[in-house]
Parts: structure tokens; sequence; C-alpha cells
């Protein structure tokens, strides 16, 4: 398998747009996002027709350097974009795309933004080439007495282009307040990349050389399920998920997926796992399907286990208010959301102070949280906040064998004790 990075100088320059364009001619690719992003893991998804990966070190551990290693057993390219800027991290460990490509031996290509600027686009982007650059992509020129000013000083310099992409609307990504929309509700997006592609030459990738590939790197897709039962809520108000979770799930038993905004009720579940998304834009809907409301939160008190992030947080508790009206959610935790206008996003740290589904007394557990909501339930907590906000500084809300908490967590890393207690 090829590895292509994807990186640019800043965020906002169009790397999800070139990695999509990439996805959509390279046959049998697969997307990789640097970084806890699950928007854009989605967005890759929809364009390859694959399941996308973060590659994350904080979150996953020393784990993520064994990602492409076992992507390689099953296609021939694998796109890697990157998170920020090449070199940001602004963390108390380095988590930068740069770090990642280095350590990883990934060379890449460097989107410029162009639209604002002439020569000075070289001088930027000099910054940013490295060993590792494959060549530069021009992105959103106004015209071709523009390309021409910004190209020739990238020739002079002898660097490479790759590709000059003009400006246009039509291939640029929506977004909402949590960044950009979700691949399940985008509808265009491999036309988007078809598009693009046409203003990139992609014979770059004949010289790079393949990823070694060890079949020791796939030891833990071999392990096979047990007949344990396990459903994952998945629709357009819940898809934040990260795969290497949703591939944990898969080695404990049968993993099936149900839409809440459908009302489709699991059948005979063992774990119920309802990951992030945005269910404050259908909370209406959410709220009236009444019989999974009601089916979630029995399942609950009968000693059901339940473990979810974020959105799924949120879905649980008791309602929700929104622009003034109050829905009612499924009152597995007796708090209610809000909405807050200043978005929490970052990486957490968190002593466990209970036992849990997944972690016990003692340890230190890392995730990513990125809402906007704030909740207001006084009911007991699992976890204490080193690193991030959670529930006013605590997270992991607990009751019976449910686990709620607005960080996400590679269930991959942490799924030792779970994996025990669906066997008993």
């Amino acid at each position: 398998m090829k590895a292509i990075g994807i990186a640019a100088p800043m965020t906002g320059s169009g790397k999800t747009t070139v990695a999509i364009s990439m996805l959509s001619v390279l046959r049998n690719s697969v997307g990789v996002k640097i970084g806890p992003d699950y928007i854009d893991t989605g967005i890759l998804s929809s364009v390859s027709g694959n399941r996308a990966w973060n590659m994350d070190r904080w979150i996953q551990g020393s784990s993520y350097k064994r990602i492409l290693q076992r992507l390689a057993g099953k296609y021939e390219y694998a796109v890697v974009e990157g998170v920020m800027g090449l070199y940001d991290s602004g963390f108390k460990v380095q988590v930068s795309t740069m770090y990642y490509f280095k350590k990883l031996g990934i060379p890449y290509v460097l989107v410029i933004d162009v639209s604002k600027l002439a020569d000075s686009a070289y001088y930027i982007a000099k910054s940013f080439i490295t060993p590792l650059t494959l060549g530069v992509v021009l992105n959103r020129y106004s015209s071709q007495r523009h390309l021409e000013m910004v190209a020739s000083v990238f020739e002079k310099h002898k660097v490479k282009i790759i590709g000059a992409i003009p400006a246009d609307p039509e291939v640029e990504i929506e977004e909402r307040h949590l960044g950009l929309k979700t691949g399940l509700e985008l509808k265009n997006l491999r036309k988007i990349g078809e598009k693009v592609s046409r203003h990139i030459d992609i014979s770059f990738v004949d010289s790079i050389q393949e990823v070694y590939h060890d079949e020791r790197g796939n030891e833990e897709n071999k392990r096979g399920g047990t007949s344990k039962k396990i459903w994952v809520a998945y629709d357009k108000a819940f898809s934040f998920y990260y795969s290497d979770s949703l591939e944990a799930l898969e080695r404990m038993g049968e993993v099936h997926y149900f839409s809440p905004l459908k009302g489709e009720v699991p059948e005979e579940p063992d774990l119920i796992y309802i990951g992030g998304g945005y269910p404050e834009i259908y909370s209406a809907e959410l709220s009236s399907k009444k019989s999974l409301l009601n089916f979630i939160r029995d399942y609950a008190l009968s000693g059901g286990k339940i473990i979810a992030e974020c959105g799924g947080l949120m879905y649980l508790e008791k309602d929700m208010e929104m622009e003034g009206k109050v829905y009612e959610m499924s009152g597995v935790f007796q708090g209610r959301v809000r909405m807050g206008k200043r978005p929490v996003i970052g990486y957490t740290e968190l002593y466990v102070t209970r036992d849990s589904l997944l972690f016990r007394r003692g340890e230190i557990a890392r995730g990513h949280e990125f809402h906007y909501s704030t909740i207001e339930d006084p009911g007991r907590k699992s976890m204490k906040n080193i690193t991030g906000k959670g529930i006013d500084g605590y997270d992991g809300r607990i009751e019976g064998n449910v686990l709620g908490s607005y960080s996400h967590f590679s269930l991959s890393r942490y799924s030792k004790r779970l994996e025990r207690m669906l066997s008993e």
C-alpha cells in the first residue's frame, strides 16, 4: 500500500477537498485522518466507500503506529489528511501533522490557498517544504493570469506543482457551527472530488514507495467475535465514531446498527453504543420516538449495558432545551441539556474515581471533547477532569451499567474490561 499525506500551512487551505479528490480517483483507497476529527473521517469514507480511520497518539496510545500496517493488507492507497497547519500542535505532547509524517515516513502534498497571494505564496510554502514533500497544489486561484504569477515563482525554485485548482463555490464543502457538515448529510462529495481531480496530476503516486506490510499488524482483525449482540446508533444525529472503536466491538460480538431518528429499537442487545453527533439539530424528531426512548430507559434500569459519548450522553439525559422549547430525551440520567454560545474543543485527561464499564478507579483515561452544549446533572460521575471541561470539571456519568461522557474514547485502547464483562 502507498500512503499519501495531505498537509497545509494553515487550516482552511483545502486539505479535505484535495483528499477527497484523490480518494475519488485512486482505486481501492482508504482515508486516514490525523487527529481526533470524526467529521472529516465521515467525509473521507463517503467518497472512498471504505471505513476511514483516525490516527491519534493521545487517544490511541502507541497503537496508532500500527494502523497503516493493518490497512496495507486490504488497500492499495491510503490518503492521510493532516490536522490544522503542518507544524501546529498546541498541546503538552507533540500531535502535529509533521510529527506523524516524520515518525511514519509519510510523503505529503502541500496545499496552498493562493486566493490572496501572488509571489508570496512560494515564500509561505518554502517553510513547509521538506524532504518528504511530493509537491504542491495551488488552491483557489482566481484567473489564468493569477495562476501564472503564482506558479512562476514555484517553477523558478524547482518546486513541483502537482495541481492547480481554480476558485469555485461548487467545490466548497458546506460548514456549520461545529465545522464541516457530515458525510451522511452531504450528497455531492464524490462529484466534488471528481471535479477537483481534473486539476491534479495524479501520476506522482507512481514514485511513492509502498508501506511495509507486516502480517502481525492484522492480528487484532483475525480474532473471532462472540454471539453477543452489540447495537450501535448510526444516522444523521449520531455518526461520530472512531473506526478502531467499531473494530474493537466487532471483535467482541455481532455489531448491528439502528437509527434513533427512525425510532428503530435494538433487538435483544447485550450492549448499546451511542456515539456523538448532532442530536441538538434533530431534538424534536428524537423526542417524538417514544417507543425507543422508553426502551432505552427500561433497558438501562434493568441493568443493560450502554456506552454513550457526547451526543449520546445528551440523548441519555432527561431533556434538552432548544430555543426556548424543552424536548424529552430518554431519561436514563436526570439532567437537562442546554446549548452554549462557545465551543468546548480539546483533548481530555481524566482521573477515574469510580469503576465503570470501561475504567477502574485510579486509572487515567485519555480522550477528546467537542461540543457546544452544557449539562446540568448532579448525578454520580466516575471521572475528574485533569485536562478538559466535561460536566463542570467532571465526566463519566454513571447509573447501573451505563456510562455517559462528553469525552470520546478509543474503545480499542480501553476494551479489555468491557470485553470481560460481555463474556460473563
